[in-house]
């Protein structure tokens, strides 16, 4: 069934206890500038209003965030996203959960919840539309050394005067509310120069927030950008996206567990880097050692390259600007260089030993079979000393993964039988957190957690 849409000034009644669907002028008319495929029975919902009050979005609805439009959930609102639910987003439209509203996204395993472009299938282009952007109330280093220092800052693509775009604060335990079984997909637009949104952007976003079962897919950008905070992720696909596939800034303390990052056919012309990790404290080089510190802990994760890439150097992952951090169980395969170490403020962390890689496996990284990148010209660090086999590394050994690990359309990414990842890996801490029995090595082990939610669309 097919609906169509113009802007409209009168309101949607969605069922009943639901809310008002989208609130103010988010209303079904009768002639769309572009038709949108829906469930039948359903509409298609044009967002032209900001979310002030509680709104539901129905799985039955397709729901569309206009060309540009910034789609602000604010005032406190909660906006709550039914399991199957498909909201689209026109040319430079974005999604932002701002500081104080949440999100409650509860997709399941059979009908995940999935943000795409509003293109049709079959045309969509990375980096059409903005994504999705939470903005908490945790704690920040982005202003703790300005003139006067601030807890708080305004995300990059926005200036001050739009309020709504404010993030952090002193409350760690921050909740913006919960993504399950949620997929991002054809983000990361280009808002001006050198601010470029992502898939996923988590801004001070707290560890009262749940993320589990998430999936940022073909941007141009970053899949997941963490400035910040302290929320906690599990079960993380980033999956040919165009920048990083896992990019931490800003004092960022939270945790991870079973984290893929497939960063692979990138086109040559890319203007920078694509790394599997990029891990940053801060970017003034006066505030490299600015607090809080970027610290997470991150266990199992498989962090897949493309030596196929000959644009800008490409590592598996770079460690920077006064980071730390503790990486434990972490399969790094494929990539045209391996991790690397930056800064003397870096450097400080990994002799203190609060920047360590432990209990990993490097495969099939540079042309060497150290798997760790050349000396740079000047200020180099020596990763060898760092990234060795008294901290349970192992240097060149085969983790069996298989072909359609680098398969662009239907990607596995399980070890296959035999591969020495399934044994051999630290135990995780025993928090509440961390599943304390993933002793093994990489995101996945006997149980394919990523399968029937996911999805790998080219266009």
């Amino acid at each position: 069934m097919k609906n169509f849409l113009i802007l409209s000034s009168l309101l949607f009644a969605g069922a009943a206890g639901c809310g008002d669907d989208g609130g103010g002028n988010n209303t079904p008319v009768d002639a769309p500038p572009v038709p949108v495929d829906t469930p039948q029975g359903g509409s298609v919902i044009r967002l032209n209003d900001d979310i002030t009050s509680d709104t539901t979005f129905l799985a039955k609805n397709t729901y569309v965030i206009p060309r540009l439009k910034q789609l602000f959930v604010k005032n406190g609102a909660t906006l709550t996203i039914e399991a199957g639910t498909v909201i689209q987003g026109e040319q430079g439209a974005l999604l932002v959960i701002t500081r104080g509203s949440k999100i409650i996204a509860n997709g399941t395993a059979t009908a995940p919840i999935v943000m795409t472009s509003a293109q049709p299938t079959g045309q969509r282009t990375p980096g059409f539309w903005g994504g999705l952007l939470i903005l908490g109330a945790a704690p920040v280093n982005v202003n703790k050394n300005a003139n006067p220092p601030s807890d708080e800052a305004t995300f990059e693509a926005f200036t001050s005067a739009i309020p709504e775009g404010k993030f952090g604060g002193t409350n760690a335990a921050d909740n913006s509310g919960v993504l399950k079984y949620v997929r991002v997909e054809f983000a990361g637009f280009n808002f001006v120069a050198d601010r470029e949104f992502n898939n996923i952007t988590l801004c001070g976003v707290g560890s009262g927030t749940t993320v589990d079962y998430i999936q940022a897919h073909g941007g141009t950008d970053d899949g997941v950008e963490l400035f910040g905070g302290t929320v906690n992720l599990k079960h993380v696909v980033s999956s040919q996206n165009q920048d990083d596939g896992f990019d931490t800034d800003n004092g960022w303390n939270g945790k991870v567990q079973f984290l893929i990052v497939q960063n692979i056919s990138h086109p040559a012309t890319l203007p920078e880097a694509t790394n599997g990790y990029e891990s940053d404290n801060h970017g003034t080089a006066a505030s490299f050692n600015a607090l809080p510190r970027t610290a997470p802990t991150i266990y199992n994760a498989t962090i897949i390259g493309d030596h196929a890439y000959t644009g800008v150097a490409s590592f598996a992952a770079v460690f920077r600007r006064g980071t730390s951090g503790q990486y434990f169980n972490h399969i790094f395969y494929g990539f045209p260089k391996g991790p690397e170490f930056r800064d003397p403020e870096t450097k400080a962390q990994l002799d203190a030993g609060m920047l360590a890689i432990k209990s990993s496996i490097f495969f099939g990284n540079d042309a060497t079979a150290t798997n760790l990148p050349p000396p740079q010209a000047s200020n180099d660090i020596d990763e060898s000393a760092y990234i060795t086999t008294a901290n349970g590394n192992q240097m060149g050994m085969d983790p069996l993964m298989p072909t359609g690990a680098i398969s662009k359309s239907a990607p596995v990414f399980k070890p296959n039988t035999g591969s020495p990842a399934m044994t051999g890996g630290a135990t995780p801490p025993s928090d509440g957190f961390f599943d304390t029995t993933a002793t093994f090595i990489g995101a996945v082990g006997a149980d394919d957690w990523t399968a029937g939610w996911t999805a790998y669309p080219q266009n």
